[in-house]
């Protein structure tokens, strides 16, 4: 049967979203054919609800919701998509079906672990959060990549899919419901075939010729191939391994090109990758290798026995500016220590440097996340030569192990404190992992596990690999197997992280024992959590997407360095070295760079960048798209929290507020990434591709409940220092931040302009005025946001607050909310282009006593009362123009006795801007209880004012 859509009664419900609550944007090639396509819609999902998870419900759901996007009037220019086909379809050469879409099956996390494909790339897959076995979200990264048959078998339903990254990708975020599951769309990403790989030349070339294209799954015409390609790199035969084509036709269509996407696989003795991996892209022919087009190196730089005293933080963070330079790496290890503090490593004095804890021989069954290996060549102690040191030699790949007796020792300067460090810095990933509710077997899934990390090692391609430089890279050991499959679990490459120094100037040596050499040693840059989660961005993006750099930034790895450090940092009080990423192990990148001096996602420094084409292969970046990437989410988690002052203090900052950001912020980056689809199926080449992978991060996490131990500074440290906080946040609440913090460093500007400013709001935005600054004064520039802005200010509120009281900056404005007697008065304005229509609001208002919490919204718990709402002006919807004043909307209510305390909530909604309170959005905090600070400061749509006093 041809592969129609099935329709079933439940599923005839029509999706109708309002024109401006869908968000596309689309990219195009010289004769502008488009070929990257996004599209959003988090406040008007696409819904459909099926009996189970499987390859026939989800793709059906898939096809109906490509169905109604390119039936959509509101979408101009309309997305017309090729027709998509089930993952066993029969249907291929009948010419009213072509086409060479197909989705990916459901793989991932595989059914079988033992099974032969548990590791195949070309998936669909799930992204799921659990605690104790209980899976409490789940979201569904639904995959259609090109496919041809295989024309070897009889079976008309085999064949291959290309790796050519050329695909769809639609986000199903996924839950229970009257004993089925509710699916709710929330958008798409394409990235789609052009010039000489255009799906109808191709296909008219297969229909033609069945066998056009059937040497390239041929396994000893592939192994010729990569053969040539050996020859041309001057590598050993058959370290190559392809991982996709991409196949297309001479001009006239009569004849097959294939353009080889591959990587080589250098030799690994004793784990170690002595050279450099590359991946590389040849143009030739289904039997040949043709010429090489592109190479690029396939590396990202950048007190009792079993403790140690560690960094928790970096020395130069742990006080204020004033001193930075006593607190620098070249400093005396009498110095550093001072801002060290005891950590438990491992749990006796001789473990394995291996996380989870374990002992080695490993045990049966047990599976490792990271391990720390021995660094034979740059560290004596790891091996020969003889007769240094005494044996047992350890083997290569063994893990190290660290003498921690429960003293200070090991010194700043030595390579046991760089091998510990580098264990508890990459520990911290994996652990953050784990309190998110997310599986590090499930996370790594282009990847194996464990993480290796190289404690003492060099930096290659360049003059560090003899491991004097400062630097560190993440590179994999290679793929061992071409993209055609089979791919076991154990196929997948394992990631290496090798660190080398953060300082060379300072080194500290053993007194000579008149027998054993006595090397010097530098402090490792190791010690540097910040350079460490730098690396972490690498290892993210190769887990999930199988490359080391995003396609428009290097990566996202000094926005985790920064938002992991500040909320502890001492830095974060002077505004100038708040922004700037490395502070001690130093390099001058920063996370605070200024729109309008070209640090721009529409300016100058991203606009060569911005222009190359989609048909170019990955080059390898510089630091001015992070520093646009860092800036932009650091951005975020400010808004969010990240400011946040303590009550009644003008500039003590509330570090628990700022973790709490903090680790929201990190895990919508380490979520957004996982969603993000394989480079071999769908490619992200455009910022606002994350930027989306972040909204739905946070659409689809309903609950957030995080356990996390902080340990605060100012040293000297002791075991009180550290302190357990649970943070709870509901889903939902910060997706319009996320696309305000990336539009105003210049996101959404006109295209084909060089834009050294904030970019373009939505095009209706309405809004409830706050009590912000209407522009932020940077050390660099004054930026202005404008009224209904996000601008970062303290979200604290003092549970003493009264009406008569100063309100923090993210409540109403004082002409915003008006209450008079029985009577309120709501302003609502509209920062977009265009007219919002049919404005809704409503008013309610809830007691709050004195000693007691705010009230939240949604409360159903027992003790708690419901919200009363207050009376509209009989009237319809409003209509409020771009930059007009704001609209007037009046209420009635019966006030409470005087002397009750009360909050009044006011609520503006419609069809083109949603609140996130609105229960047809959907949205987690639009259901479940939500504490008002994380409802109300992160939607402009909302507006908070507080009556009387306790």
């Amino acid at each position: 049967m041809a592969d129609k859509v099935a329709r079933r009664p439940r599923d005839l419900a029509e999706w109708h979203p309002s024109k401006y609550a869908l968000w596309s944007e689309r990219w195009g090639d010289a004769v502008n054919e488009p070929t990257s396509i996004v599209l959003r819609h988090p406040t008007a999902p696409f819904l459909r609800t099926v009996p189970k998870i499987d390859d026939s419900n989800i793709q059906r759901v898939g096809n109906a919701y490509l169905e109604a996007v390119a039936g959509n009037p509101d979408i101009d220019p309309p997305i017309r998509l090729p027709r998509v086909f089930k993952t066993n379809s029969p249907d291929f050469f009948k010419r009213r079906f072509s086409g060479l879409m197909r989705w990916l099956p459901l793989g991932w996390p595989p059914a079988d672990p033992h099974d032969d494909t548990a590791g195949d790339p070309f998936v669909s897959f799930r992204v799921e959060r659990e605690r104790a076995g209980e899976i409490f979200d789940q979201t569904v990264i639904l995959v259609a990549s090109e496919w041809i048959p295989d024309p070897s078998s009889k079976l008309k339903s085999t064949g291959h899919f290309l790796g050519s990254g050329f695909g769809i990708r639609v986000v199903a975020h996924v839950r229970p419901k009257n004993k089925k599951y509710e699916i709710r769309i929330t958008g798409m990403t394409a990235s789609l075939p052009f010039g000489p790989y255009s799906t109808a030349e191709v296909f008219g070339l297969l229909n033609k010729d069945e066998k056009a294209f059937a040497a390239i799954f041929n396994t000893d015409k592939l192994a010729r191939v990569k053969a040539e390609m050996s020859g041309q790199l001057g590598l050993k035969d058959q370290s190559v391994s392809i991982r996709g084509v991409r196949i297309a036709t001479t001009s006239d269509g009569e004849t097959a090109l294939v353009q080889w996407q591959a990587t080589s696989k250098p030799e690994t003795e004793g784990g170690r990758t002595g050279a450099t991996p590359y991946s590389f892209v040849f143009s030739g022919t289904p039997t040949e290798a043709g010429a090489l087009v592109s190479k690029v190196e396939l590396v990202a730089d950048a007190i009792t026995p079993g403790h140690a005293w560690v960094f928790p933080i970096d020395p130069a963070s742990q006080q204020p500016p004033a001193d930075l330079r006593k607190r620098r790496p070249t400093r005396s290890e009498e110095t550093l220590d001072q801002y060290r503090d005891d950590e438990a490593i491992t749990a006796y004095r001789s473990d394995p440097l291996i996380f989870p804890p374990t002992t080695f021989p490993l045990p049966s069954g047990f599976t490792e996340d990271e391990r720390v290996v021995v660094c034979p060549g740059f560290v004596i102690a790891d091996g020969p030569p003889y007769p240094y040191p005494p044996p047992p030699y350890p083997k290569p790949g063994d893990p190290k192990t660290v003498d921690l007796p429960g003293t200070s020792a090991p010194p700043v300067r030595s390579n046991g404190f760089a091998a510990i460090s580098a264990y508890n810095n990459v520990r911290q990933f994996f652990l953050r992992l784990d309190a998110y509710g997310m599986s590090a077997a499930s996370y790594f899934r282009i990847t194996s596990l464990p993480l290796k990390i190289f404690y003492r090692s060099g930096v290659r391609p360049g003059p560090g690999k003899d491991g004097q430089t400062v630097n560190a890279r993440v590179l994999p050991e290679g793929w061992p197997v071409d993209y055609v499959g089979p791919t076991a679990l154990g196929d997948r490459p394992i990631l290496q992280l090798h660190l080398a120094l953060g300082d060379l100037s300072t080194r500290a040596r053993k007194p000579w024992d008149g027998t054993n050499r006595s090397q010097a040693k530098p402090l490792g840059i190791a010690a540097d959590a910040r350079w460490i989660w730098h690396e972490i961005g690498h290892v993210l993006l190769m887990c999930s997407v199988g490359e080391l750099e995003f396609r428009f930034a290097h990566s996202a790895g000094d926005a985790l360095a920064a938002i992991v450090s500040d909320p502890q940092s001492q830095l974060a009080g002077d505004a100038n070295w708040r922004g700037a990423t490395f502070p001690w192990v130093f390099t001058p990148r920063r996370h605070d760079r200024c729109v309008s001096h070209g640090w721009s996602w529409g300016g100058a420094l991203h606009y060569a960048l911005s222009q190359v084409p989609d048909s170019t292969p990955p080059r390898r970046k510089g630091y001015w798209t992070e520093q646009i990437l860092s800036s932009s989410l650091f951005r975020l988690y400010r808004a969010i929290g990240g400011d946040t002052k303590v009550v009644g203090t003008p500039n003590q900052p509330d570090r628990t507020a700022r973790e709490s950001a903090s680790l929201y912020s990190v895990y919508l980056i380490m979520r957004g990434i996982q969603i993000l689809p394989t480079s071999t199926t769908v490619l992200a080449n455009e910022p606002d591709q994350l930027v989306s992978a972040l909204i739905d991060a946070d659409i689809g996490t309903i609950p957030w409940n995080v356990h996390w131990d902080v340990t605060f500074p100012p040293p000297p440290y002791g075991t009180s220092s550290t302190k357990s906080f649970s943070f709870q946040r509901i889903g939902g609440c910060v997706h319009k931040v996320i696309r305000w913090a990336f539009e105003v460093q210049g996101l959404y500007t006109a295209a084909g302009t060089i834009t050294n400013a904030p970019g373009l709001p939505p095009p209706v935005d309405i809004y409830i005025l706050d009590r912000r600054p209407l522009s932020e004064v940077t050390p660099c520039d004054d930026i202005a946001y404008g009224p209904g802005s996000y601008n970062p200010v303290s979200l604290d509120w003092d549970p003493q607050q009264s009406g008569s009281d100063a309100p923090p900056l993210w409540q109403a404005d004082q002409d915003a909310i008006v209450v008079s007697g029985g009577k309120i008065s709501v302003k609502v304005g509209n920062r977009g282009s265009q007219q919002a229509k049919n404005v809704k609001v409503s008013v309610w208002w809830h007691a709050w006593p004195s000693g007691s919490a705010p009230p939240k919204w949604n409360d159903p718990s027992p003790g708690s009362t419901p919200w009363k709402k207050c009376t509209p002006s009989p009237s319809p919807g409003k209509t409020i123009n771009p930059g007009a004043p704001p609209v007037e909307f009046k209420f009635t209510f019966n006030p409470p006795s005087t002397g009750t305390r009360y909050v009044v909530l006011a609520i503006a909604t419609c069809g083109d801007d949603a609140a996130n309170t609105d229960p047809t959005t959907l949205l987690p905090c639009s259901q479940l209880p939500t504490a008002l600070i994380d409802l109300v400061p992160n939607d402009n749509n909302l507006g908070l004012i507080v009556v009387g006093r306790p």
